[in-house]
């Protein structure tokens, strides 16, 4: 049977495009999360730092001097976050040992200046501690000249560092949930493009099942560039393959005519010999031919059990068979019923599938009394083909040993032994097998197992 196309079994080129895709997929994602999440954080930083060192100029906006030179304010910024205790949200100005202000959320408490807070004018320095309350906060400094003086004063802006985490958490929320649907909708289209760019393969594959099943000569149909080699490769290995058959068939077909005027002398001489010699000669003549005609018969089998694309219908040659051997035994009065299911094929060629049969049915021709039933259906994997008749049968305990070749039970009845071995030969030539069994009539069941189409 032709395997089916399972995209997720075991080496399967979808699996492996589709988890090589999912990996890059995966690396690619998170290399944008984190670089994405990394930029938008110093964004959020950068801005937070301007936004502060607009409040350094707003404070030095308030900045007047007393008629001593004196530095003062003349009113705190209006902000209400600098108003309430522990906000998170302080600022403080100082001038040395001189002045110093500093916003009331911050209480009693102070801000913790940088080591490098007194520098040259105009110098920006932004660092994290921990304030008043507990609270981490963002401290922005600058060291300044105060307006109309050449005095140094650092004003430090702060605020809790959690306005920039928030802001970082909802948008890596958002960028996670994005990058996730794009993910998705990026494996989707992978394995969209896998799925339509191996459907030429799928198509090979449909093609070689037809080849195989007789419905098809050769590989045929539409195929991409890179796989029209490989169809014309495979054409010619049918080609082949169908040209060596037949030089078997030819040369087993000779081997039989040189074999058969030799013997059929052999067969004429012995008739003119009388008495218990001219028994024995004509004896052996007669196993000598069926010998050949088994052997010859096995050798081409072998030759063409494994033919790609053989395939027999059974019915017809059930019922062709059916009519010569009424015509051969129309003497014994029996009657033979065939009851085979129109649609079963056999896989393999018409003269082994008429071998098989002719034996099996014309040894029920010789045993049955009189009925002769032969069915023929599907029996899953296989074929069943039973041949059965209402003769006397064979106790179980001989069943193996008829078998066997040459092996006979009645000497009195014409034959020389080799019908079921050589039925038995072919079948186990195609994968089938030959079992026997008594039947519902009460004579021998032969059952044949053979491949399907």
């Amino acid at each position: 049977m032709a395997m089916t196309f399972n995209p997720f079994r075991k080496n399967s080129i979808s699996v492996r495009l589709i988890a090589g895709a999912m990996l890059w997929l995966a690396v690619a994602l998170a290399v944008t999360f984190l670089l994405l999440t990394g930029l938008f954080r110093n964004t959020v930083t950068k801005n937070f730092d301007a936004v502060q060192l607009d409040h350094v100029e707003e404070l030095l906006s308030l900045t007047q001097l007393a008629p001593d030179g004196t530095p003062s304010l003349k009113r705190h910024p209006v902000d209400p976050r600098y108003v309430k205790l522990h906000s998170g949200w302080y600022w403080s100005i100082s001038s040395g040992s001189i002045w110093h202000e500093q916003s009331r959320s911050l209480g009693k408490g102070r801000i913790s200046e940088a080591p490098a807070a007194y520098a040259t004018s105009g110098e920006t320095t932004a660092y994290r501690v921990v304030g008043p309350g507990n609270i981490e906060i963002r401290v922005v400094s600058k060291t300044v000249t105060l307006p109309g003086t050449d005095r140094m004063a650092t004003v430090l802006l702060a605020g809790p560092t959690s306005a920039i985490e928030t802001a970082v958490e909802e948008f890596n929320g958002i960028l996670l949930i994005s990058l996730l649907v794009l993910g998705c909708g990026l494996l989707f289209a992978v394995a969209f493009q896998v799925h339509f760019g191996l459907g030429p393969l799928r198509s090979i594959q449909r093609a070689l099942a037809e080849v195989r099943a007789g419905r098809a000569a050769r590989l045929s149909g539409s195929l991409p560039l890179e796989l029209e080699p490989l169809a014309s490769e495979l054409n010619a290995l049918l080609n082949h393959n169908e040209q060596s058959i037949d030089r078997t068939r030819t040369q087993v077909g000779n081997l039989a005519h040189a074999l058969k005027t030799p013997i059929a002398a052999l067969k004429n001489a012995g008739e003119d010999i009388d008495g218990e010699q001219g028994d024995i000669v004509r004896e052996q003549v007669s196993l000598m031919s069926e010998s050949v005609n088994h052997h010859l018969a096995r050798a081409r089998v072998a030759g063409t059990a494994q033919v790609i694309g053989a395939r027999t219908p059974v019915r017809p040659v059930v019922e062709g068979l059916q009519r010569t051997l009424m015509q051969i035994y129309a003497s014994s009065r029996f009657e033979m019923n065939v009851d085979v299911a129109g649609n079963i094929a056999f896989r393999g060629e018409r003269q082994d599938l008429e071998e098989m049969l002719g034996n099996l049915m014309e040894n029920a021709c010789k045993w049955g009394r009189q009925r002769i039933t032969v069915r023929g259906t599907d029996n899953g994997d296989s074929l069943l083909i039973e041949v059965a008749d209402d003769g006397p049968g064979i106790p179980p305990q001989n069943r193996r040993k008829v078998l066997g070749r040459g092996q006979r039970l009645d000497e009195a009845t014409p034959g020389s032994g080799l019908g079921l071995p050589i039925v038995r030969d072919i079948a186990q030539l195609y994968g089938g097998v030959l079992d026997l069994a008594e039947s519902s009539l009460g004579g021998v069941a032969a059952r044949l197992h053979l491949p399907k189409v």
